[in-house]
Formats: C-alpha cells, structure tokens, sequence
C-alpha cells in the first residue's frame, strides 16, 4: 500500500545506495511509477520488470511483451534518467541483448540531490515545502488530565480517537508525547507508535527527551518520522543524531543550547548554525532538519514574539532550512488565548514558518490556517477556504470522547478499528437490541465499508486488519449474551488459509 513516494522517503532515509521496482509488473505498468521515482529519488533508480504480465495458456505460463517492445520501454526508461535497467520474470538473454542494444550509447543522466524535507506514514509522504503544515499536538499527557489517564490505564483506544479526530480536523503530522512519571516510557512510546501507525496513515512526529524511547519508536515506525528533538548541546547532539542517522528521519532542531536560550534573534541563528554543521559529521543534510526557535510567553517578555519571528528569518535566510514552533507557548498566563495564538501564528507564517504544532480543534488557528493559504494563492479558487467556512471541509469525526460509547455508532468503531471501544459499544447496544440485530445492522455493514475500501485501495492491509479485530471484540460481546445450547451440529465446514491467518 505505499506510494513510490512513501518508499523512496523511508528507504533513502535508512541509507541505501539505490532504489527502484523489481518484478511484480510489465514495463508498461511500470510507467506510471517511475516518473514519480525519479522525481525524488536522490540515488540511482533501478528497473527491472517482467516480460509483461503472465498468463496460462496450453497450460504453460506466458508472458505478453516480447523482446523488441521490452527493449522500446527500457530505452524510455533509460532516457528519462533510470541508472540501472535490468529484467526480470519471462525476459530471457535475448531481451537484455536487445535492451543493451538500444540503449548502450545512450548519454548517462547523472543523479541529483532533490533536496526535498519529506517524511512519511506507511502508505504516503508528505513534503514539507510551500504549504503550512500543521502538526496535531493533543497526544500529549501535559495540562490534559483525560490523556494523562488513559495512558495510566493502557487505554490505547481513546489515544487513537485523539489521533482519529485530528486527521478529521485537518492536522497533516500527529506529535506523539506519552512522558508521564511512573511508567515505562519505552513500552509506552512503543506500543503508542504502533497502534497508531495501524489506524491513522498520518506521518507521525515522535516526541520525547528519553533516547531509548526515542530509538525504539524508530525503530518500530513504518516510514520517516518527524523526530522532535535535538538541542544545541553537545550531550544531546552525541545522543540523537546518530539514531537519526540510523533510522532516518527529519529532525527537529531546537535553539538551546548549555547556556539556555539565547535572548536574541542572532543568537538563536548561531545555535542552529552549530547544529547543522554537527549533524553533517553525522551524514544528516539540512534537508532533514527542521529548526525550532522557539515561542516563549510574550507575558513574562514582551519583546519574545519579535526575537522569535525574527529567528525564523534569519534561519531561513542564512541556513535554507525548514523551521518549526509550538504556537500555544507563546499565549501561556495570558486570557482568551486562542486569540493571542492566532495572531502569533498568522505573523509566523507570514515571516516563513513552515510547521506549526497546534491544536486543530482551534477554530481561531483553523480559520488562520484557511484563510493565510486563501490569501496567499494557495488555494485555487478558495474551495477550501469556502469548504471551510461553509463548515463542508470538516468531516464528520467517527469517534466520540465519552467513557461508555453513548453518541458512537459501533460500525464506526469497527471501521476505525478500535477494539475496546467496539466491545464497550456492542455491549452497551446488546442491553436494548437482540444480537441478531446488532450483527445484521453494525457489524455486518461496517466489514462492508472496510471490505469496499479496500477494493478501492482507500483501506490498506494493516487497517482491513484492524477492524477485523474490532469486529472479533464485537462478536465477543455477542457471544457473551447469547443463550447456551445443548444442540450439536453434525455438519461440518472446512476451511483453508495460510499459517497465521
């Protein structure tokens, strides 16, 4: 289920020497793949397809491109940039001396750095360039009791309805904090990063000050994380960047250092200054670094907004990096602070922010984020903007907030794959409706839902599976009320799988 661009972010990222498809597809079908490939790969893009696609025929195993055509599209291949040409299923020595043929005097395209910030879920990328992205920040234990205690509770399903509810509002990357006091953060952290990955294919931004934390949510993560954080200390830099450099990732970099932060706008540049230089010791390209100079509370330091909107220009302008802020920080102590955030966060990206960490239920910043993309020609006829105002971009989110289920349909918990809260909801529904009722109208018509998206590729494996589980939580509770019998079934049914089904 991953876009080439998806692969090519998370592979280049783990440090491979090259990239490409192999086997699989014809080189037609291949055509409309490598394009993508070569328009951002930085390392040499391989091809090496199969003589077409095969069929049975005389019960014998055939395939539909003959040399002379394998050899054509090869050549187009080569043309447009691909490094390395090759074939695999049904091509035989007389399709790659035909291949050769076409193709060995052909000028060599020399492979360039894309310079592209990008990260990735499992199934998509997401290029961080001249659109606003904003990065979701309500997965995140601190000033939020109900978080707080659900990750005391190992109750992951309300984690994913926080997760659910943000991509519904709009938020492109989902920051993942779990740090509490008393719990194990790395198996917190862990089972956050993959139970997430499953039932959102938002990129995801991996956020905690504990290193073994940080390096097992790499390591577990499906594609390239945004990796928030890494100071301007020496300590931090020794600790962090070489599991970036391992894992891949983009990584945020904030303007602190062992002196504290510097309380000027020059002073901030130079601390990025040493990050970035440092993280190349590591093999780390700006590209993957994205500066934070952060938001202090203009209450306390009413100058702090104008050094940190002037920091994101200098950074800009001297280092050519992408720049990141917490937009609340900047309102703490202070009344009606959604007004004060919207404000800070329209002047930001004005100065040339790129990231911003919000809530996205925050009409105030939402309106921002809208109108800013509107103004700035972002928007093609402001259908989003309309959308938004119209109050017809918002999706209707599938998952409620409340302990017992009440408001929440069961097909959508299902369809969302959340297995707890499907075996809260069906019991809760099996209190007042016969089970039969509960399967034909909630189960059954959610499996129908996933099953149709997944045909339409909308719904990818992990997920189809997912809401499996769901629907296996569900039946639980259906099982659990009906009566039991004495009656004994002689017939039998078999079925065949595959080990691990």
């Amino acid at each position: 289920g991953a876009s080439p661009g998806a692969m090519t972010a998370m592979l280049e990222g783990l440090g491979v020497d090259a990239i490409g498809i192999n086997c699989s597809l014809g080189p037609k079908q291949m055509r409309k793949i490598i394009p993508e490939l070569l328009e951002n790969a930085s390392v040499p893009v391989i091809a090496n397809p199969n003589a077409g696609l095969p069929r049975a025929e005389n019960g014998k195993t055939v395939f539909d491109v003959g040399a002379d055509e394998f050899a054509a599209v090869m050549k187009e291949f080569a043309e447009l940039g691909v490094s390395i040409i090759g074939g695999c299923c049904g091509t035989t020595p007389e399709y790659i001396r035909k291949m050769i043929e076409v193709t060995k005097n052909l000028p060599f395209k020399r492979v360039s750095d894309k310079n592209k910030t990008v990260v990735s879920s499992y199934s998509h990328a997401l290029y961080i360039e001249n659109e606003p992205i904003l990065i979701g920040e309500r997965i995140n234990p601190t000033g939020k009791p109900l978080i707080k205690q659900a990750l005391r509770d190992g109750n992951f399903d309300y984690i994913l309805s926080e997760a659910l509810a943000q991509q519904e509002k709009g938020a492109h990357i989902l920051d993942v904090n779990v740090g509490l006091p008393e719990t194990d953060e790395v198996k917190m952290m862990a089972t956050a990063v993959t139970e997430l990955q499953v039932v959102v294919d938002l990129p995801l931004q991996i956020d905690t000050v504990n290193t073994a934390a940080m390096e097992r949510a790499m390591r577990l993560y499906n594609g390239k994380p945004l990796v928030n954080s890494v100071s301007g200390s020496e300590e931090s830099m020794t600790q962090i960047f070489p599991l970036v450099a391992k894992y891949g990732g983009v990584v945020v970099a904030l303007t602190i250092d062992e002196n504290g932060i510097p309380d000027t706008a020059e002073g901030r540049l130079a601390v990025a200054e040493r990050i970035v230089r440092r993280a190349a010791k590591f093999g780390i390209k700006p590209k993957d670094i994205i500066v934070d100079p952060l938001a202090l509370t203009v209450s306390s330091d009413t100058g702090s907004a104008n050094i940190t909107l002037e920091s994101i220009r200098l950074i800009k302008e001297k280092l050519g990096v992408k720049t990141s802020l917490g937009i609340s920080n900047i309102s703490f102590g202070l009344p009606n602070r959604e007004i004060i955030n919207s404000a800070f966060y329209a002047i930001a990206l004005q100065s040339g922010l790129d990231c911003a960490i919000i809530n996205p239920f925050s009409e105030d910043i939402m309106k921002t984020y809208y109108s800013y993309r509107a103004l700035r020609g972002m928007d093609e006829n402001c259908v989003e903007y309309i959308g938004f105002a119209s109050g017809k971009s918002e999706r209707k989110a599938y998952v409620e907030n409340s302990e017992d289920g009440a408001g929440e349909s069961l097909q959508n918990a299902i369809v969302k794959g959340l297995k707890e809260r499907a075996f809260t909801i069906a019991s809760n529904l099996l209190k007042t409706s016969p089970p039969l009722d509960v399967i034909d109208t909630q189960i059954i018509p959610a499996l129908d839902i996933v099953g149709r998206g997944y045909e339409e590729k909308t719904v990818f494996l992990p997920q189809l599976l997912m809401s499996a589980e769901a629907a296996t939580s569900a039946f639980r509770a259906v099982k659990a009320v009906l009566p039991p019998t004495d009656s004994k079934n002689e017939n039998k049914i078999i079925l065949a799988t595959v080990k691990g089904d």
